[in-house]
């Protein structure tokens, strides 16, 4: 389709001249043409095939102020589809000149780009485009071969445009998708010859083809998922410059315009590293959350999404606290709020962090939140008040706190120590240190009530206190009334065992005590176990499970240094009553239980050994290491050299001849024989065997593998060794410590007497010494 001239040239040109000089005619002929005619009507001409009159009106339609070209290229087309193409294209073409006069050649490209929809088999059209398409980008050079290649008249307008718009999006350096690939892809070379465009996928290439071409989607310059991969310091960059950018560009990616922390973390840690990623985000989640266009999510994980419109995180906050119907809730955000204000502060994450107007809205609503509960949960009324007062303190323009309030609610609540199950732990630890300025001669009373129920984490940071805040006899009175009942105060009594052995100011503070001495810290925290384990194996509740754990991580603080102390300061008798309350205990788990037993064990081996009877074990044959290797050698000789020698001579007597009195064939088969009984029963016996153990020798009684020193009624003295079957020397008095002599002296202890056998025969011997045969 070649240029149009101007259209004060063209035949429609008479419809803009005859106007007439007087006033009036030129006043309503102006205000006709500048209506022009309405859509509808244009639209009912051309589906009325009445082109003549609709050829009239269209310069009319061209100059409407109401619609525009994307209106009228459709019913350009409409005229097309009742069968006058050739009309269409007239009227089409006239349409495109004028916007391109107007408007200049982008806008003129969408408007033929349109005109290819509705006109599909237009050539005329197929000129513009390519002519069009050329203008809009000088500086391609391969531009016009490539778009010979896909507009060829072989395929229809509407087709071919789409392929060039899909080409032109696809130069090299743009990002593209394809569904079949994990990763966005980056366009390397597109041959303008015959339509062949490389995409990069991270490490692999795909070529693509005007037939395949439609299968890849191109992504914008700032795709997210591209840059990660094909140009990181880009995103570095913009990371480091501004983190609510970075975050947006990310977002814009997303279809569902939502990112998890998880991926968030994922992407940062490939650009900065694990410690470029902490630093990044340590500032970047206050710029993000507090951008009008993002949200973050609660939590230390949050989902960041793209809001549609802007939003400000102190409105959302706002609006999050009128709506909340909970008392406590409402506080509790009130709460996060202004912890989240001390850890911006602190780190310098950014400047003027608080919002005045919020904080006066929180500081006043949270004392019409004390008000309103004061009656019905008293305790959640002095945690209004408490963080009323504390943003007061910070100089925000809130009704004046009264001084007094904190001791008037205070009285409301008969059990101090119920503010545990009232208060979350956090907010009550809170509303303690308000105590502490709000009540300064009564607040030690209120933080022992709650320090003897509170919990783990909770124990520690007031223990602190009390001793810092002067309080040393009251915290002592406390822990006094824990030792004497442990399931009472499980957590503080957790916390004096942890604490009675550090060195810090707690540690100083306990070491000064003897009524906090370590055997009465160490009885208690064993009798906190076996108690809670009693309970929780008749209940199985979770609770009793959860104390159950502490007590056990408690215990064994600093590795079981303390414990290990404490065995090796006690004499006999004080292992014996440890060993007992180890061995009982209901609360230790059975590693724990086999570890103390064993720091036990190292330091009296003897009260362990007492307790075995390895003579009665009948399915067992104790021996030493020697009499064991001797037997395994005897077993040998026979398997290795016994058995194959008679094999050997039952060949040689077999080759006599007549079997039936072949003698040497018979003795050779007797002793076959003979050889495997004796291979089977030691080998039976072997299995039994076990090698007589240090424990065993070093008890204080007469067992396997001792020697005894004996006076016999006589006043001989004898000694005797008591050792395997496969040990005896009777000789030299050692015996198997199954013989029935051997038996008579088993288990006994020196000062002892021993009788063996009946009557006449009667012998007694009394132990003098038992010591280690080995």
């Amino acid at each position: 389709m070649t240029r149009l001239a101007p259209r004060t040239e063209r035949k429609w040109g008479l419809f803009f001249c005859h106007v007439q000089n007087d006033d009036f005619e030129r006043t309503t002929m102006t205000e006709e043409i500048s209506e022009g005619p309405s859509l509808i009507k244009l639209g009912k001409l051309a589906n009325g095939k009445n082109f003549d009159k609709l050829e009239k009106l269209w310069p009319d339609a061209l100059e409407a102020p109401d619609y525009g070209w994307r209106e009228l290229l459709p019913i350009a087309g409409q005229v097309g589809r009742q069968g006058a193409p050739g009309r269409a294209e007239t009227l089409a073409e006239t349409l495109l000149q004028a916007v391109e006069e107007k408007d200049g050649t982008a806008t003129a490209l969408a408007a033929v780009r349109l005109a290819a929809d509705q006109l599909p088999q237009a050539n005329a059209v197929r000129s513009q485009l390519k002519r069009l398409y050329t203008e809009s980008r000088p500086d391609d050079a391969d531009i016009p071969e490539l778009l010979d290649l896909l507009l060829d008249e072989s395929r229809p307008v509407d087709q071919a445009a789409s392929l060039a718009d899909l080409y032109l999006k696809l130069r090299p350096g743009a990002y593209a998708n394809d569904p079949t690939q994990i990763v966005p892809g980056l366009v390397e070379t597109v041959k303008s010859g015959n339509g062949v465009v490389t995409v990069r996928f991270d490490d692999r290439r795909q070529d693509y083809g005007p037939s395949t071409i439609t299968r890849i989607s191109p992504r914008p310059s700032d795709y997210f998922p591209a840059l990660v991969i094909y140009d990181p310091d880009r995103l570095r960059e913009v990371a480091h410059r501004d983190a609510v950018e970075f975050g947006k560009l990310a977002l814009a990616s997303n279809r569902e315009k939502r990112i998890p922390y998880r991926d968030l973390k994922g992407w940062m840690i490939n650009l900065l590293g694990e410690k470029g990623w902490k630093s990044w985000w340590r500032e970047a989640k206050v710029s993000l959350k507090r951008d009008p266009m993002i949200s973050l999510s609660a939590g230390s994980q949050p989902v960041i999404r793209l809001l549609r419109e802007e939003d400000r995180y102190e409105d959302r906050l706002r609006r999050k606290f009128d709506h909340q119907k909970s008392a406590l809730r409402k506080l509790q955000l009130v709460m996060d709020y202004l912890d989240e204000l001390k850890r911006e502060e602190k780190s310098g994450a950014c400047d003027d962090c608080a919002d005045p107007e919020l904080l006066k809205h929180f500081g006043n609503g949270a004392a019409k939140v004390a008000m309103a509960v004061l009656k019905e949960q008293p305790g959640l009324a002095l945690a209004g008040l408490t963080l009323h007062a504390e943003i007061a303190g910070r100089g925000v323009d809130t009704a004046r706190p009264n001084p007094k309030a904190a001791a008037k609610v205070l009285s409301r609540i008969p059990d101090h120590g119920g503010l545990v199950d009232t208060l979350p732990e956090a907010m009550l630890h809170r509303v303690l240190l308000y105590l502490q300025t709000a009540i300064p001669d009564g607040w030690g009373e209120v933080w022992i009530a709650v320090l003897t129920r509170a919990g783990r984490r909770l124990c520690d940071a007031m223990a602190r206190g009390l001793l810092e805040g002067g309080q040393q006899e009251v915290l002592a009175a406390a822990l006094s009334r824990a030792l004497e009942r442990p399931s009472a105060s499980p957590d503080l009594l957790c916390w004096l065992w942890r604490s009675r052995f550090t060195s810090g100011t707690a540690g100083k503070f306990l070491a000064g005590r003897e009524d906090l001495g370590v055997r009465p810290v160490s009885d208690a925290m064993f009798s906190l176990l076996d108690s809670t384990g009693k309970l929780y194996g008749m209940s199985s509740e979770e609770r009793y499970f959860i104390l159950l754990e502490n007590a056990r991580a408690a215990l064994v603080t600093q590795s079981s240094r303390p414990l290990l102390d404490i065995f090796e300061s006690a004499d006999r008798n004080e292992a014996i009553r440890l060993k007992g309350i180890i061995e009982s205990n209901a609360g230790l788990a059975a590693s724990q239980r086999t570890q103390l037993l064993g720091l036990l064990r190292s330091r009296y081996a003897d009260i362990f050994v007492e307790l075995t009877r390895e003579w009665e074990e009948g399915g067992n044959i104790y021996t030493t290491e020697g009499g064991l290797r001797t037997q395994q050698e005897k077993l040998n000789h026979i398997i290795t050299e016994d058995i194959p020698r008679v094999a050997k001579q039952i060949g040689e007597a077999a080759s006599f001849g007549d079997l039936s009195e072949n003698a040497e064939y018979t003795a050779a088969l007797e002793m076959r024989d003979q050889f495997a009984s004796t291979a089977t029963r030691l080998e039976n016996e072997l299995a039994l065997a076990k090698v007589i153990t240090p424990d065993m020798i070093a008890s204080t009684h007469v067992n396997v593998g001792t020697r005894v020193t004996a006076r016999t009624s006589g006043g001989d003295e004898e000694i005797y060794t008591f050792l395997g079957p496969w040990d005896t020397d009777t000789e030299n008095r050692v015996l198997n410590y199954q013989a029935p002599l051997a038996r008579a002296f088993m288990g006994a202890e020196p000062g002892d007497t021993v009788t063996f056998g009946e009557g006449t025969e009667a012998r007694s011997w009394e132990i003098l010494q038992v010591e280690p045969a080995l």
